[in-house]
């Protein structure tokens, strides 16, 4: 098998560092709805908009990928879609043109999602694989956190410019392009006919993911919401809390190899267990540092990611790694579409309850967290490898 280069390794952190295309838009909404004349709800839809796109191609990527067409290939072409697509309202600023864009930044975030940590769980194996997918995940935490930030600063000099934070891939592209080897397909093309077998570990595991991020998106979506409303300071305060998250996130990740080796098969019940805590810390906060505590331990939840790959990993073949990881990903977007309906439906069933979705929230991950916990305990110990 070709053994990736530093350079390579190198380009699939940079592409995970574009994972948070779909929402690096969220600080220019308004800017745009100003500028287009348009409703700020509709112009707001550009956000979970590629949603369903990414979904899309996360599932192409599981049939495609090292059968019919070869994982560097797919990677560069979709990187050229990124850049180009979505920097395209930037020399013709239209609201089609924006819609199309918004297709174009979608595809390849599904790409971006499911190729460098299948990628890296072939490159690598044990302690590195774990090491690389936690730095991974943490790339993708940075990203959208510096985009966002770049994004709202661009808007105010002229909301065209915004559509330029997906030039930032172009680095990727040149890594991608002279660093990274085609790894070694060919069980995967000898199995390609072949119906893929996922363990029930595995599918359990899609389950919980898709979980999760539908019960805690509610707490992100309406954090500046709490804080304005119980008068514990401005937007700007909010803000400050939410970062907390971004914080959280990148540092729990970068650990992500020591902590699995700890915690092993019992990680993802204290991730839930965390982030629960974090979801009734800021449902009943009444100060800011109550909040930033709960905003702390909610971006414990990015720590699922690598610790649910790390887990199939065990459980799959070689040749299943890929399909297994976009049905992963499927799932975790799927999860933060369903949070939408998720928090209409708490409304319509406690109307009563200030942010009822945050409120059914805490009750639901409890609940996930015993139930994985009673079902590690009896599961069949996950093997680690060194």
């Amino acid at each position: 098998m070709n053994r990736i280069t530093m350079t390579g390794l190198i380009g699939l952190f940079c592409v995970s560092l574009l994972q948070g295309g779909i929402t690096n838009l969220s600080p220019a909404i308004a800017g745009i709805s100003r500028a287009l004349g348009r409703d700020p709800n509709t112009v707001a839809q550009i956000g979970t908009f590629p949603a369903i796109f990414a979904v899309l191609a996360c599932l192409l990527i599981g049939q495609l990928a090292g059968r019919v067409l070869k994982y560097k290939t797919i990677l560069i072409v979709s990187l050229l879609i990124s850049i180009l697509g979505g920097s395209l309202p930037m020399f013709f600023p239209s609201w089609p043109v924006i819609l199309f864009s918004r297709v174009c930044v979608g595809l390849g975030v599904g790409v971006f999602f499911t190729l460098p940590p299948s990628l890296i769980m072939k490159f690598f194996s044990g302690k590195k694989q774990r090491v690389n997918l936690g730095i991974a995940t943490a790339s993708g935490c940075i990203g959208g956190f510096l985009a966002m930030l770049v994004a709202g600063l661009l808007v105010d000099i002229k909301w065209v410019y915004t559509f330029g934070i997906y030039a930032f891939g172009i680095p990727a592209f040149i890594l991608v392009c002279i660093g990274l080897p085609e790894p070694d397909s060919s069980v995967e093309h000898a199995a390609a006919k072949e119906k893929v077998k996922l363990p029930v570990p595995v599918i359990l595991n899609f389950i919980m993911i898709f979980l999760a991020f539908t019960l805690w998106i509610p707490t992100q979506l309406f954090i500046s919401n709490i804080i304005i409303d119980r008068n514990m300071g401005s937007g700007v305060h909010a803000g400050i809390v939410a970062i907390m998250f971004n914080i959280s996130a990148i540092t729990l990740t970068v650990l992500f190899a020591p902590l699995y080796r700890i915690f092993h098969k019992y990680l993802a019940a204290i991730i839930l267990f965390l982030c629960g805590c974090g979801i009734f810390l800021i449902y009943y906060a009444d100060n800011l540092v109550t909040a930033g505590i709960g905003m702390f331990l909610i971006g414990s939840i990015m720590l699922l990611i690598p610790t649910l790959l790390s887990d199939n990993a065990c459980y799959l073949a070689p040749k299943d790694i890929t399909f297994a990881t976009s049905l992963l990903m499927i799932a975790l977007n799927l999860g933060i579409f369903a949070a939408g309906p998720f928090s209409s439906l708490a409304s319509i069933i406690r109307s009563d309850r200030a942010f009822p979705g945050i409120f059914f929230a805490i009750f639901a991950m409890a609940f996930m967290c015993l139930c994985c916990l009673f079902i590690r305990i009896f599961q069949k110990n996950i093997p680690v490898r060194n």
